[in-house]
């Protein structure tokens, strides 16, 4: 990133093969549209360029990037008449991270249902799981994109799993 600040635009691609796969997979997994989710992408790193005066030495990368794919997410509903987005149910066979074949059916079917749950879920709830989850991004960088305590991150993942844990139970095996 401090390349990039100082005018090395080849930090830029290097930057792009790191951190793409990361970003396509959160904004898929709010939207669960591929298109848009690519479309998204490109916005974070379009923006990564624009404003790389912003990065600080020591900040976390990581941090600063998905603060940036919060942001483009959050433009995204804004435009999307000023309500909540409507998020498609899971259609087999089109996520990004797909298991090899040998993998059990029983497995898949267990993965579907955690996904359609995940879909009953708020955005915000749903947000905060893809993050600490998936991402797997350090609570307190959590609280650093949230602008809270690691502690309130803690409640708020909590609260969210105790919710996905309900949506998962309503569904029918």
């Amino acid at each position: 990133m401090l390349e990039l600040q100082l005018g090395n635009f080849d930090a830029a691609a290097l930057l792009f093969e790191r951190w793409k796969r990361p970003l396509f997979n959160f904004f898929y997994r709010m939207t669960n549209k591929r298109t848009e989710s690519e479309d998204f992408t490109q916005t974070v790193f379009e923006r990564m360029i624009k404003y790389r005066s912003t990065y600080t030495k020591g900040m976390s990368v990581k941090t600063w990037l998905f603060q940036m794919a919060r942001n483009v997410s959050y433009t995204a509903y804004q435009k999307q008449e000023k309500r909540r987005m409507v998020y498609a149910e899971w259609k087999s066979g089109v996520a990004i991270e797909a298991p090899g074949i040998d993998q059990k059916l029983e497995k898949e079917e267990e993965k579907k249902r955690l996904w359609l749950a995940l879909d009953r879920l708020p955005p915000a709830q749903k947000e905060i799981i893809l993050l600490s989850k998936f991402q797997k991004i350090p609570y307190k960088e959590i609280g650093e994109l949230y602008k809270c305590t690691e502690g309130a991150v803690k409640v708020k993942v909590h609260r969210a799993l105790a919710r996905l844990k309900t949506e998962y139970a309503k569904l029918p095996n």
